[in-house]
Parts: C-alpha cells; sequence; structure tokens
C-alpha cells in the first residue's frame, strides 16, 4: 500500500510541476528533468518489501535483486556528456554572461525535487526497512543468495541496453558528421561555431520522442510487475531445466535493459 500510496502522490506532482510555468525541460524523456523516471522506478521498487513487512512474508528474489540493481545504478553519475559540452563551451565563449545565467535559470533535479532529494530518501527507506524488519517481523529473503544466473541474465540485459545504445550513438555520430560537411566552410568555423550551427538544428520526430516512449514503456512494465506481486498473481512464459521465466519476473527485468540504454 505504501508503495502505491507513494506512486500516486508521486505522479500527481510531477504532472503538477511538468505542466506548470517552466516545467517543461526540452530534449528529456516526457519533457521533465534527467533521471526522473529512473528515480520514480527506484522509489517505487524499493518501498515495495513494506507489503511484505506489514504481511510477515519473505521478500521475493526478484524483488531484493531488483533493489540491488537499481541503487547501484541510481548513485551512479548520470550528468550526460552533451550537457557537459554544452555549459564548458558556453562558459567558456562568455563566463560573466555563464555565470549570471546560471543564477537566474532555476535548475531543476530528478522529480521536480530539491537537490540530493531523492538519494537521501532511498537511504532513509533502506534503513527503516533494516530497522522494521530488525525489532519487527524479521521476515527472512526469499531464496536468500541470488544465483550466478540471476547475475548473468541482469548483466545481458543491462548490456543489450548498452549495444542498442551505442548502436544509435554511432548512427547519430554518421549524421552529425555528415550535417557538419554540409555546414558552409565548415573547415574555418570554430568548434563552438560548429556546435552553435548543430545545436539550432530540430531534431527528427523520433529521436525527439524515442526517449519518451522507452521510459514510459519501462515505467509501465514496472508498475504492473509490482501489481502482480501485490495481487500475488503471475504467469509462467518459458522454462529451462535450471530456471522459469514468470511474467512479473521478464517485466522487472526490462528495467536492466532501460538501464543499460540510458546510462
Amino acid at each position: 500500500m505504501i508503495t502505491w500510496i507513494l506512486a500516486s502522490l508521486l505522479i500527481v506532482w510531477c504532472i503538477i510541476k511538468r505542466f506548470g510555468k517552466d516545467g517543461k525541460i526540452e530534449g528529456q524523456p516526457l519533457g521533465m528533468p534527467r533521471g526522473s523516471v529512473r528515480a520514480l522506478i527506484t522509489l517505487l521498487i524499493i518501498t515495495f518489501p513494506f507489503i511484505y513487512l506489514i504481511r510477515g512474508e519473505a521478500i521475493p528474489r526478484l524483488i531484493i535483486n531488483a533493489i540491488f540493481i537499481l541503487v547501484a545504478f541510481y548513485f551512479q553519475a548520470r550528468k550526460s556528456s552533451s550537457d557537459k559540452l554544452k555549459r564548458i563551451i558556453e562558459e567558456a565563449k562568455n563566463p560573466e554572461k555563464f555565470k549570471e545565467g546560471k543564477k537566474k535559470v532555476k535548475k531543476h533535479h530528478p522529480l521536480y525535487l530539491p537537490r540530493y532529494s531523492v538519494r537521501i530518501l532511498l537511504v532513509t527507506i533502506l534503513t527503516v526497512i533494516f530497522i522494521i524488519n530488525t525489532i519487527g517481523p524479521n521476515v527472512p529473503f526469499e531464496s536468500t543468495t541470488t544465483t550466478l544466473f540471476d547475475l548473468l541474465i541482469i548483466i545481458c540485459l543491462f548490456m543489450i541496453g548498452g549495444i542498442f545504445r551505442s548502436i544509435m550513438n554511432s548512427r547519430e555520430r554518421k549524421k552529425i558528421i555528415h550535417k557538419i560537411e554540409n555546414m558552409k566552410d565548415y573547415l574555418s568555423l570554430s568548434i563552438y561555431e560548429i556546435h552553435e550551427n548543430l545545436m539550432v538544428l530540430k531534431p527528427g520526430w523520433w529521436k525527439r520522442k524515442r526517449d519518451s516512449v522507452l521510459s514510459l514503456l519501462t515505467l509501465t512494465s514496472v508498475i504492473i510487475a509490482l501489481l502482480c506481486f501485490t495481487i500475488e498473481w503471475d504467469y509462467i512464459i518459458f522454462t529451462l531445466p535450471f530456471y522459469e521465466f514468470t511474467l512479473r519476473e521478464i517485466l522487472l527485468l526490462l528495467i536492466n535493459v532501460y538501464y543499460g540504454w540510458r546510462e
């Protein structure tokens, strides 16, 4: 129940901020601050063990695995190289103007919350779960050890996401080179002028919507998976001699592909 209350509050909060004044962030998934979807997914999953603490039941292996992976990925640096390059160029061209603009422009952080709020929430929630379980029901983890095959699946899916990202980056690189070569007297232009010319070019519809579509699909798959856990329903998709793939497991594993893509 805590997860769904939190999800409802955060989604309503994000919708209000997203469609409020200066709430839309151009070039980011769903028009929200960079990292918002990942923050929402991580908070939903990390609060999910509360339902098992209340029931006094073992926490499923899939949930524990997802928590470990998401927290590890989330605490990585999430600042994109393109954002850094843009700021560096702006600062190099006009340091005074850059400083003034930095003071005037309102900086949005994930989920429109103050800086470091999500990280503090994650640490706090994990601490509360540990304390409650220690002094309260002391429920065990289901299948207390993560199998080697579990880790292999997670790594492979993350790599698949990374491969897709590399392919898209390679295609984007070729397009950028083609655009630069089509600029008039591009050989005589400085790196700053080339960057500015590229910035004014509008990306195609799919490029602008691609990350939003993927983010929405991933968030939807996570919500469906958690709903399946809540009502204790599952469906076997296919089995191997040593492993069984179920609907809610596959839906949760898609997170790793998303993180591979976004990272």
